[in-house]
């Protein structure tokens, strides 16, 4: 039978994140036997496209009548009261939610979406709307939480989803000590599985030896706190002075979300170094996911901000430095290392040249971490595959 799945993902245009955790999830869902699949991102309008492979449909999320900037800002106020919840969502995502009525499953990937505040989140309203209006099996997937941010409305609309997944230990015990014992699994992230896709990029040479560097404009925003901001690409300049010091390294500058979310900030630490001949930037932004994965993979080393980057890193056996933002860090670097210590630095924690000395550790510690990542990785991306044993559920 021709089987059909809807992912929905939060902004996947530009993040290269988001791509690269689509890419993985529609290889398990083929996997499983769906053979009609539909992607639905927030950050994409009728008759656009991801340009993803064996993707047969892609449906806007929001109806016209959101974009109204004065209609949404007024439709966002309504979505604070309980009672309108529903209704709301009813109004402004009525043709998703009619596609939907059209597939076996609809697949909500979670991700980090829940875990920054305590706001009803979009993914869970859709689940009770869906639930309402439609026979489809849903899964939220791919789950990263705080304890202090599993509310009584995720925790009630978690509870009427079919299946859920963490893709941490931390978020699966999180999740389970909150309650939602029935139907909830852990499987690694999707995005450890993509392989890498050969590019070729002038500026890599044979002959030198990268350290990929990710930032972000998440953790350094200086329109947000200029303190914080300045506090953070301090810890940066060191980092970088401490690379180039030695003799035998080199910097690459590595963007994750494009449309200048990231290069805003890699910008800066360019301009500041050029003039060294030691620090390069990756400024195409046509690149697509699995490229950038290749692009990090032929790093000795790798310092990300972005969890996606780091992942690409992970997965590819390079030893990892982690500027961590959330549970996501914390929670797979343990999965990986059994230990979060001198693989994550919190960025809320970066003073005191953290950084550059959090790097040293790993110069120090190469060999072992990367023959620690040789013998997880293998079996971790077998997990993270398993999960295609899950989804045939949805089709049951």
């Amino acid at each position: 039978m021709n089987k059909k799945v809807l992912i929905v993902i939060g902004a996947a245009k530009y993040n290269k994140g988001s791509e690269i955790l689509l890419r993985g999830t529609i290889q398990l869902v083929k996997n499983a036997g769906f053979v009609f699949v539909g992607i639905s991102s927030a950050d994409i309008r009728i008759n656009e496209s991801l340009n993803l492979p064996n993707v047969d449909k892609y449906i806007q999320r929001y109806d016209s009548i959101y974009c109204n900037p004065i209609l949404r800002k007024i439709f966002n106020f309504l979505l604070r009261f309980s009672f309108l919840s529903d209704f709301v969502i009813s109004i402004v995502c009525s043709g998703l939610i009619n596609e939907s009525k059209n597939y076996d499953a609809v697949i909500l990937i979670a991700a980090d979406n829940f875990d920054y505040n305590k706001r009803k989140n979009f993914l869970s309203l859709m689940v009770n709307v869906l639930k309402k209006k439609t026979k489809t099996k849903i899964l939220l997937y791919d789950f990263s939480i705080k304890k202090e941010n599993i509310t009584k409305h995720l925790l009630d609309s978690s509870m009427k989803a079919d299946l859920l997944t963490a893709r941490d230990s931390l978020s699966f015990i999180n999740l389970q000590n909150a309650g939602i014992v029935k139907n909830l699994f852990y499987y690694p992230d999707p995005a450890f599985m993509v392989k890498p896709e050969y590019t070729e990029i002038p500026m890599i040479s044979k002959d030198k030896t990268y350290v990929g560097v990710n930032l972000s404009n998440l953790v350094a925003n200086k329109k947000k706190r200029i303190e914080k901001y300045n506090k953070i690409m301090n810890e940066c300049y060191k980092l970088i002075e401490n690379i180039i010091s030695k003799d035998n390294l080199n910097v690459l500058l590595i963007p994750h979300v494009m449309n200048g979310a990231d290069l805003s900030v890699l910008e800066i630490l360019y301009e500041k170094y050029k003039h060294t001949n030691k620090v390069f930037i990756i400024r195409d932004e046509q690149l697509n996911a699995r490229q950038l994965k290749y692009i990090i993979s032929c790093c000795r080393f790798f310092i990300g901000a972005r969890t996606h980057s780091t992942i690409a890193a992970y997965s590819s056996c390079v030893p990892t430095l982690v500027l961590g933002y959330s549970i996501k860090s914390i929670g797979i670097a343990k999965d990986l290392f059994g230990t979060d210590e001198n693989y994550v630095i919190p960025i809320d924690k970066l003073k005191d040249n953290k950084l550059s000395e959090g790097f040293n550790w790993l110069y120090n510690h190469e060999e072992e971490t990367r023959k620690i990542l040789q013998t997880v990785i293998p079996n971790y991306i077998k997990k993270t595959e398993s999960v295609s044993e899950l989804f045939k559920k949805l089709l049951e």
